[in-house]
């Protein structure tokens, strides 16, 4: 995970606190190395990977679809690096798919050049961590 937290800007080790803020805020049944786990597997194919925090709302947005189309069905997922198996606890698609329609529309108020109520969206998703 070292390596690729280096590669990519360290947005791994950031988007892996952002999610665990989601996680508290929304109470998305997830466990931590699973949102380790997820999160390795986006940022490795994610195309902006190395970008700074200016991308922030693009990696939320893309994370949360990914986490929102993953399949319901799928129980567990191979740990990087060690190969272990990570259990899902429930369903946290659901939760995701409300993430990520509120990340259009925190992006959708920024691009209005309404960053006040882009604050606001995020902050359901996150809590009062993130963005600072």
């Amino acid at each position: 995970m070292y390596n690729l937290n280096k590669t990519t800007n360290k947005n791994l080790k950031r988007l892996c606190r952002m999610a665990r803020s989601w996680k508290a805020e929304c109470s998305v049944p997830i466990s931590g190395i699973l949102i380790d786990t997820l999160a390795y597997r986006f940022l490795s194919d994610w195309e902006h990977k190395d970008k700074s925090f200016l991308y922030y709302d693009y990696m939320s947005r893309d994370f949360f679809k990914f986490l929102k189309d993953l399949d319901k069905e799928k129980l567990y997922w191979l740990a990087p690096g060690s190969g272990r198996y990570v259990w899902k606890g429930g369903n946290f698609q659901n939760k995701a798919s409300v993430a990520y329609n509120l990340s259009l529309e925190a992006i959708n108020h920024e691009s209005n050049d309404r960053p006040y109520s882009s604050k606001v969206k995020w902050r359901e998703i996150y809590g009062t961590k993130f963005p600072g």
